[in-house]
This record gives C-alpha cells, structure tokens and sequence, in this order.
C-alpha cells in the first residue's frame, strides 16, 4: 500500500497554483480530497466491475435506484442522483433499449413518467450489485473499521449540511427524497 503524507503531490500543485488567494485552503482540501476518491471510486467500480456488463456508473445509478425503490418518477431518479431530468431521460432511454428498464405512464398524471425494472434488469443488478460491492469493500477497507464509521458519519453530516445550504438558496426547490409513487 503507498505511502500517506499529508499532502498529495495534486494537493502541494494545487496549493503553490493559488497561493497568495484569499481562499480557505482548508476547505479547498476538504474538497478536492472528497472529489479525488469519489472519482477514483468511480474509475475503480466502472473498470473492474460495470464495465465488464457495458454499464457506466450513471446507468448502475440507475439500474440500482429503480431496484431499491421500484417503480418510480423519472424526476425522483433525477433528483436522488442530483443531476437534470433530460440526463436520466437519457440514461433511461438507453437502459430500456438494452431492455433492462421499461417505462409507462402515470396512473392518474400522463405528464409523469414511471420507471420499472424488467426482469432482464432485475437479473442484472442482482448479479452486479454483489460484485459492486466487493469493490465497495476493498475500497473501504484501507481504512479500520473505526476510521470509516468515522468517515460515514462525518459524511452524512457534510451531506446534511448539503441539502441545508441548498434548501435555503432556494427554498422552493423539493426534498432529494424520492416520493412514493402511486
């Protein structure tokens, strides 16, 4: 396993590149260390696990919301992934080509669009997700069991405090909670 110092050699670029900036080098850190392992996590599932089933980690994403909460809006996967509507439109219409995913109508709304696994799709993610998860775990495992129950909550308080900062820059904007769908 490398070496951990306290600053990567990204970091240090970083650090000499906005020296003398009124910034928060802090939370620069913070930051792009957050982003830095989620895309190496990213790169790491997608080459030794999603690729080998022709699936980006968005299309997984996909595949695993619709598994975990059946059938649902289009914009509630949208906005559990925190990207626009016209992406998992996308995203959707791919997966349903490959018939993993289908979608209907809503009962009661036809502007509404409702996402559902096939079977061919609900194979698939069974398959995939344990492997996926293997990956998981060979990621988590750098650290003691301690460090990531630390890391989980420290998270899930960065993420809260998240959805906060953006529930009051625009009050208006839904929860990121799926809503059931009838």
């Amino acid at each position: 396993m490398p070496v951990v110092d306290d600053f990567s050699l990204e970091e240090l670029d970083v650090m000499r590149g906005v020296s003398g900036l009124p910034i928060d080098e802090l939370s620069l850190a913070v930051a792009s260390n957050l982003w830095r392992a989620a895309q190496l996590f990213k790169l790491k599932t997608e080459r030794e696990v999603l690729r080998e089933h022709d699936l980006s980690f968005a299309s997984f994403s996909t595949l695993f919301i619709v598994w975990i909460w059946g059938p649902i809006e289009t914009r509630d996967i949208a906005r559990s992934q925190s990207v626009s509507k016209a992406t998992i439109t996308s995203l959707v219409s791919g997966l349903e080509k490959r018939a993993l995913l289908k979608r209907r109508a809503h009962k009661t709304d036809r502007r509404l669009v409702i996402v559902e696994l096939t079977a061919q799709g609900k194979t698939l993610i069974e398959w995939v997700f344990p492997r996926f998860n293997q990956g998981e775990s060979e990621i988590a495992n750098t650290l003691t069991v301690a460090e990531q129950d630390t890391l989980t909550h420290l998270l899930r308080k960065l993420v809260a405090g998240i959805h906060a900062q953006l529930e009051t820059s625009n009050p208006a904007s839904p929860s990121s909670q799926p809503e059931e769908t009838p």
